[in-house]
């Protein structure tokens, strides 16, 4: 298969508490799906994380791939990846998870991977 792939990985430190609620969790997947300007064909699923390592893990199927979030309560950090094979704007979805979790700039980072 001959197709380009878009995949981001957000790395945030310093997180409100929104990261762990799964009202809110399910409203983030959804509004990142919608910012790409892409369909959630399942989900979004959301699993509380383990007793010693409390937060929640959400995932969404979209029509060009997946959007993933993993919480970390006690830390206050989130983790999130979309991975696509349709173009999305990267700045934009950096831009939702911010708002959605209050996290400074200097405590977000941000990774492309490159698929050639």
């Amino acid at each position: 298969m001959n197709v380009k792939r878009f995949h981001n990985i957000f790395d945030m430190e310093n997180c409100n508490e929104k990261i762990g609620d799964r009202k809110i969790l399910r409203d983030f997947v959804e509004k990142i799906a919608e910012t790409a300007d892409m369909s959630i064909l399942e989900g979004p699923i959301i699993a509380d994380g383990a007793v010693h390592n409390p937060g929640l893990s959400a995932l969404a199927i979209i029509d060009f791939s997946h959007i993933s979030i993993h919480t970390f309560t006690e830390h206050k950090e989130a983790l999130i990846d979309v991975f696509s094979c349709k173009p999305y704007d990267k700045e934009k979805i950096q831009g939702v998870c911010q708002e959605y979790f209050g996290t400074a700039k200097t405590k977000f980072r941000a990774k492309e991977v490159w698929w050639g």
